[in-house]
Parts: structure tokens; C-alpha cells; sequence
């Protein structure tokens, strides 16, 4: 209810690389290690230690150059507006664009997944993230827990 008041205007600065990605690259690091590992001790052929090393420091690599590239991106910030509207306010733009809750935003205990339709000027866009307790303070996912489901269509996991 746009009267309530966990629905006053809200706002959620969106990190750069949240803990879910930086969790995702450890794993990715984790597996490269055990995959090269249990060949070795399996003695296999030493080209499946060594491709198995090279694939997951590809994939690590694009991972990490993912980040850079994030953190030069502009701030970004989401507002939601007691009207029900919620807009995306990036550093250096003087206008906020509009926001639209996709399908897969998901209410995941104590975080939220966000999948978001932008309305960029160019063309539209999507964002994706998973906002944990990690990323930003309890309180403040908390009232999105309650915005985000008043303003689309959102699924509790």
C-alpha cells in the first residue's frame, strides 16, 4: 500500500561487485584448484590438469575484468516513490529512468534478487543483482522486501 509507511520514498545505492559475485569468483577459484588437483592425484594425462587450469583462469579472468569495468561504471541508486514508481538514478545523469520489476526478482530471506528493466534513453536495459545483508544494512532490504512486491510482479523463495 503506497500509504504504508515501509513504502515512503525508499532509496538503495547498488554496489559495484556485491558479495554474491565475489562469492561466485572464489568458487570459481575453489573449483579451478580441485578439478586441476584430482587430476594430478588421479595421474591422468598432464594436459587435463593444464587445460583444466587454463579454462578456469580464462573464466576467472573474465570475471575479474566484469568487476573492473563495474566499478568504473557510474553510482547507481534506486529510488522507490510513494506513487509506486521506483527509478534509477545513475551519477552524472540529471534525470532519473524508469524502472520496471522483471519477472525473475525474487525475495530470498534476509536478501533480494533484483531483475530490472531500465528505460534507458538509448534503448532499454536490463539489470541484474543480488542484493545481500553483505551489501547493504538489514533495515534497508527489509523495506525493499516490502516495496519491491507493491510495485511488479515478485516471487518468494
Amino acid at each position: 500500500m503506497p500509504s504504508s509507511r515501509a513504502y515512503a520514498v525508499s532509496s538503495l545505492e547498488l554496489p559495484a561487485v556485491t558479495a554474491a559475485a565475489r562469492a561466485g569468483g572464489l568458487l570459481v577459484l575453489m573449483a579451478t584448484v580441485f578439478v586441476a588437483w584430482c587430476c594430478v592425484r588421479a595421474e591422468v594425462h598432464v594436459g587435463f590438469p593444464a587445460a583444466a587450469v587454463v579454462a578456469g583462469g580464462l573464466l576467472l579472468a573474465s570475471l575479474l575484468n566484469g568487476w573492473r569495468k563495474a566499478r568504473r561504471s557510474p553510482v547507481r541508486r534506486l529510488e522507490a516513490r510513494p506513487d509506486g514508481s521506483i527509478w534509477l538514478r545513475e551519477a552524472g545523469t540529471e534525470e532519473p529512468f524508469a524502472v520496471t520489476v522483471g519477472r525473475g526478482t525474487r525475495l530470498l530471506g534476509p536478501s533480494v534478487f533484483l531483475d530490472l528493466r531500465v528505460a534507458y534513453t538509448q534503448a532499454p536495459g536490463r539489470l541484474q543483482c543480488w542484493i545481500t545483508p553483505l551489501d547493504a544494512p538489514r533495515h534497508v532490504t527489509r523495506r525493499w522486501s516490502v516495496v519491491l512486491p507493491l510495485c511488479g510482479r515478485v516471487a518468494r523463495a
